[in-house]
């Protein structure tokens, strides 16, 4: 791990130290397909560890292809802390986002729609800057990658939950493709009919705002889809090592 990102991780540890009189001792992981995990002691212990952990392979998820979805308004911790984990570690991540559906309609007339292929994120301090992506979500297929990661979001704008995203999701769903989330991304998650409140793991504020979807295809329901979810950052160390395990039980996609 670069100096520059313990550094980055440090200040990230710093912002979230008023929020750690509030965290329980015992982080509870919910995962999918899993019986879930237990880890106790300190969160803000393992997420200390966690984020100043040598690279011990750099080779361990290599062939391994994995989308990030991400909007306006992503929780910068919660985005750059697993890309650069899981690129340190060999694998291929794109950062993906919805174009508008404005955007979207003119590129089918031929517009030339220009981007600086830079989103607006917010650090746990409040402080914005930008955070760069890889590809527009309407120029990707779920088939293209191994897993799909969605990092919450601070602002939650309605182009989180685009329509190009929501079908994305609902595509990878049906594919079989595991996806994981944290925080209000599950709201997300729960608008492609992917979970239900009985199944997300987020916090109370979150969950009061789910509310049944107006239409979901028959064929995706929660106990069919591979979805792992997370509340916030201290759950990211067992996040991540639950996402390592379910990627390295299949194959890498074949590119």
């Amino acid at each position: 791990m670069s100096n520059r990102f313990r550094l980055f991780a440090a200040l990230l540890l710093i912002a979230f130290g008023s929020a750690h009189a509030m965290v329980p001792g015992t982080v509870v992981f919910n995962g999918g397909e899993s019986n879930g995990a237990t880890r106790v002691g300190s969160p803000h212990v393992h997420l200390m560890r966690f984020l100043m952990q040598p690279v011990e392979d750099p080779n361990r998820l290599r062939g391994y292809r994995i989308a990030i979805l991400a909007a306006e308004g992503v929780d910068g911790f919660d985005l750059e802390v697993p890309r650069r984990f899981l690129a340190e570690r060999g694998a291929v991540v794109h950062v993906v986002v919805p174009r508008s559906a404005k955007d979207f309609h003119a590129t089918g007339t031929g517009a030339q729609i220009k981007s600086e292929m830079k989103i607006t994120a917010l650090d746990p301090s409040g402080e914005e800057r930008t955070a760069s992506f890889d590809r527009f979500v309407d120029q990707v297929q779920p088939a293209d990658y191994d897993l799909i990661y969605l990092p919450s979001n601070l602002t939650f704008s309605d182009r989180v939950a685009e329509q190009l995203s929501i079908a994305f999701l609902q595509q990878a769903g049906a594919e079989g493709k595991p996806i994981f989330a944290m925080g209000n991304a599950s709201l997300v998650l729960f608008r492609a009919g992917l979970i239900d409140k009985r199944t997300a793991r987020a916090d109370q504020t979150t969950v009061s705002l789910i509310s049944p979807p107006a239409a979901v295809d028959e064929a995706i329901l929660p106990s069919s889809a591979m979805v792992y979810t997370g509340r916030d950052a201290f759950d990211m160390p067992i996040l991540m090592d639950e996402l390592i395990d379910v990627m390295r039980r299949h194959a890498p996609q074949q590119q």
